[in-house]
């Protein structure tokens, strides 16, 4: 039992590193993004296509840090369920088990929304760029 919880300790530390990093790579584009884009008026035009990608770039970072913070959230219930399950506790047992899968569902949501998002910014902007020069 030692090598299972020692490899699922490896994995739960690689997973937080992964979406620490991909929040912050996201960050930092949506950084580079707005003090480099080009601004106008709002419209059917590229300025506004720019924005765009910015915006989805920017949800894509809620949704990264949402994952995050579902995910700590998950294993905190996950503790409280198996303490309520060693004690004999059946509500409490029961409540914690409820919440790690309603979190453990919205981190799935927010694994999903954050690479969609982070995806369609990035196109929209290799397109807007290429619109600009045309």
């Amino acid at each position: 039992m030692g090598q299972v919880t020692e490899l699922h300790k490896v994995y739960l530390d690689s997973r937080s590193k992964s979406d620490h990093f991909i929040l912050g790579a996201i960050a930092a584009a949506c950084a580079f993004l707005a003090q480099s884009n080009p601004y106008g008026k709002l419209g059917v035009n590229v300025e506004t296509l720019f924005l765009a990608g910015l915006i989805m770039l920017s949800m894509a970072a809620f949704f990264a840090y949402r994952k995050i913070e579902d995910s700590i959230l998950v294993l905190k219930f996950n503790v409280e369920y198996l303490e309520g399950k060693n004690k004999g506790d059946v509500l409490s047992y029961s409540v914690s088990k409820n919440q790690a899968e309603k979190y453990s569902s919205r981190t799935a949501f927010d694994f999903h929304w954050r690479n969609f998002l982070m995806a369609l910014g990035f196109v929209v902007y290799v397109t807007a760029k290429v619109l600009q020069s045309y």
